[in-house]
């Protein structure tokens, strides 16, 4: 799983900001150039709920004190400063001269330069319409972490493609690059201003969520009403209320109900990577000529690729859902506390 992806100096700002008191965020912002007022306002817009949470304020807060400690060096200028700058030393003609160099030289080191600060979805969505030598192209230009988050938003055999593509790439000129880069800048920007596309997914997640606080009677109904009309929206409903990592909570008589279906093999490449909380619960409820088992299977097999990791715990959750589909299994509800 990629890590968290680096924040822009303005989303750091702007995180920094929103954890302050109301009064003392407003302090700081009077204080601010109205230009740069602007370009925090819309970071905030851009950060990400892992952005805000404690950790990654706390070293917000830490870069923040060790830049006040540095020694003062020269800062980043606007383009306008730079213009107005190379203007006053150089006179009009020749800073625009200058001025103009400059910005053929950026653009042709960073000539995505435009939508690196889109968020990846819009990146993505706006990809759709290329062919994967362009967007291998694409992707190999832009900061690895972007392109990692825009590759995660494609399905596995068009990522594979396009960072095979990325392997044997041939840049083409640079007149190539530019207008390939300014379609793609104006396709981006089209999408950022217009309706946000409802995520299916998100949706569903919120519906598994809402049948999980909901009385076993009502979300047999909604799930038998749902699977009538669209069996597969109810299968993926119910794979949003019982997840791989839920595994760990399944009490001992589930948990020896669902092992009894899968086959040793089975069990044994799908908790390879598995987490702690997870391998020890399906562990715990094994016997020690199973665990033996299990152990020399995981080792007979060797490393192996998540791809195939997944279809192991697919099989493994399959059983869970047939459990809950026949009223034998279901999840705890959120909020229920549970009594001896």
């Amino acid at each position: 799983m990629p890590g968290k992806r680096e924040m822009s100096g303005a989303q750091r700002a702007a995180a920094f900001l929103m954890s302050l008191d109301k009064e003392a965020a407003a302090n700081v912002l009077k204080n601010i150039d109205e230009r740069v007022i602007v370009e925090l306002v819309e970071a905030m817009g851009r950060l990400e709920p892992e952005m805000t949470d404690a950790d990654s304020i706390k070293k917000v807060e830490k870069d923040l004190i060790k830049t006040l400690r540095k020694p003062k060096t020269a800062r980043v200028r606007s383009d306008a400063e730079l213009h107005a700058m190379l203007e006053q030393t150089l006179g009009k003609q020749q800073a625009v001269v200058l001025f103009d160099k400059i910005q053929q030289r950026l653009l042709h080191e960073r000539p995505f330069l435009a939508i690196e600060n889109q968020p990846a979805e819009f990146i993505s969505k706006a990809l759709t319409a290329e062919t994967e030598p362009v967007v291998a192209l694409v992707l190999a230009h832009l900061d690895p972490s972007l392109s990692a988050e825009i590759l995660g938003q494609m399905d596995v055999d068009k990522s594979l493609a396009v960072v095979r593509r990325m392997a044997n790439l041939i840049p083409p000129g640079i007149e190539t690059l530019v207008a390939i880069a300014q379609d793609l800048d104006a396709r981006v920007r089209e999408i950022a201003t217009g309706p946000v596309s409802p995520n299916p997914s998100a949706r569903l997640r919120t519906i598994a969520e809402v049948l999980n606080f909901s009385q076993p009677p009502v979300e047999k109904g909604v799930l038998e009403g749902l699977a009538k009309d669209d069996a597969k929206m109810a299968t993926e409903i119910r794979e949003f209320m019982f997840t791989w990592s839920n595994l760990a909570d399944l009490d001992k008589r589930a948990m020896q109900k669902v092992l009894a279906s899968i086959d040793t093999k089975t069990l044994a490449i799908s908790l390879k990577g598995s987490t702690a909380p997870v391998e020890e619960n399906v562990m715990n409820n094994l016997s020690s000529r199973v665990r033996d088992m299990i152990n020399d299977e995981r080792e007979t097999a060797g490393p192996m690729s998540m791809a195939d990791v997944s279809v192991a715990r697919n099989e493994v959750m399959k059983a869970v859902r047939a459990l809950m589909e026949s009223g034998e299994f279901r999840p705890s509800r959120a909020g229920e506390e549970l009594v001896n």
